[in-house]
């Protein structure tokens, strides 16, 4: 019950600062924003693709696939507005992927507080 509560607030075992997250990407980690499409067309880090929360929920691991993410190798990191939703997201997708699902602890509201930029996404 509390590793659910811990996920459902962006504070699993496998969530990353937004710092540590930079080095990840860096290293080649996949960027999974789970946030809605309106929401994601405000505004993302870089390389990030789209796919909605509940997507994960219904669908799971085959929500990527459609997105036309590989899962199979690497770490994706996985990113929201605050880090619940992600949080949401890896404890979902904890079966198929384990501690490759990374969440960004804190989500964009992090990632924006420590100075890293983002950009405007065309739906």
């Amino acid at each position: 019950m509390f590793g659910s509560l811990k996920s459902m607030l962006g504070l699993s075992g496998n969530a990353v600062s937004p710092q540590e997250a930079v080095k990840r990407i860096n290293a080649g980690a996949r960027i999974v924003d789970v946030r809605e499409p309106a929401e994601y067309a405000q505004g993302s880090i870089a390389q990030a693709v789209n796919v909605p929360l509940s997507q994960i929920e219904r669908e799971g691991a085959s929500a990527l696939d459609r997105a036309g993410i590989a899962h199979d190798r690497g770490e994706l990191l996985i990113i929201c507005r605050s880090g619940a939703r992600s949080g949401s997201a890896c404890a979902r997708l904890q079966t198929t992927l384990g501690e490759r699902a990374v969440n960004l602890q804190g989500g964009l509201m992090a990632w924006v507080g420590a100075g890293l930029p983002m950009v405007r996404n065309e739906r």
